[in-house]
């Protein structure tokens, strides 16, 4: 129950900064958080998942937003 609480509030922030006005997303950035998106909820209803699985998404995820912020900070 907590884990599919903080996959709601993560999904809910990475939806935040694509719908953000004062974010110049290229198309690039755009696909790769939309991505993120749909690999989380993917994880949220796997039933059976290798530390490997959880890894490989939560590093994809980490690393768009992170791409996205220092775009932001940058700008």
């Amino acid at each position: 129950m907590q884990t599919s609480k903080r996959m709601d509030s993560c999904i809910e922030l990475i939806k935040t900064m694509l719908g953000d006005t004062n974010n110049e997303l290229t198309s690039e950035q755009r696909n790769k958080l939309k991505t993120g998106i749909h690999d989380l909820k993917r994880l949220q209803k796997a039933t059976k998942l290798t530390h490997t699985e959880v890894f490989a998404v939560v590093s994809r995820v980490a690393e768009a937003a992170l791409e996205v912020l220092n775009t932001v900070k940058s700008a």
